[in-house]
């Protein structure tokens, strides 16, 4: 009978370590995120270059988002989107707008497992005229498996003379 508890307890002991290590394995945060996005940008103040008369345009674009975790709450990265479109922004001097490169660094802070909000700053690169930019916003990423993740988010810049909103999908990896 000695021998049967020793046997039970050795085999449930191994199953208790090995359950252990694979609880371990699973708890390992990765620290790297890296996403291709493609976005809808409404401008409410832009013009399209060929109808001047008509308020309110959308861009679609497409951007790599790098986010590098700090904390289980924090993390910082850089968003680089690009504008694949032309409009007008109307003011005394029009704003010209042609194929936007946007560089934005964010700090995220984690609400809920898998839902940020993020704010920061950069600069929107243009041919005609540079322009700063302030970020804040909103990503929840939908876990697909083994890091796999469809991020979609929302968010709000502020730039010197006109305000953007944009919507966006994607494809992202955590390593």
């Amino acid at each position: 009978m000695k021998k049967v508890i020793v046997f039970i307890s050795i085999v449930f002991f191994s199953f208790s370590a090995v359950a252990q290590d694979l609880h371990e394995v699973e708890k390992k945060e990765n620290k790297h995120f890296v996403s291709i996005t493609f976005a809808q940008t409404y401008i409410p103040q832009g013009v399209d270059m060929d109808n001047l008369n008509h308020k309110g345009h959308l861009v679609p674009g497409f951007g790599i988002d790098y986010l590098y975790r700090l904390s289980p709450k924090f993390e910082i990265g850089a968003m680089v989107d690009y504008e694949m479109g032309s409009y007008i922004i109307p003011h005394k001097e029009d704003l010209i707008r042609d194929h936007a490169f946007v560089l934005v660094g964010v700090a995220t802070y984690t609400i809920l497992p898998n839902w940020n909000i993020f704010l920061g700053g950069g600069v929107e690169l243009e041919k005609h005229h540079n322009l700063g930019v302030f970020r804040m916003g909103t990503e929840v990423n939908f876990n697909i498996g083994r890091d796999w993740s469809i991020p979609v988010g929302y968010f709000y810049d502020i730039k010197e003379g006109y305000d953007t909103s944009s919507i966006s999908v994607g494809i992202g990896k955590a390593f």
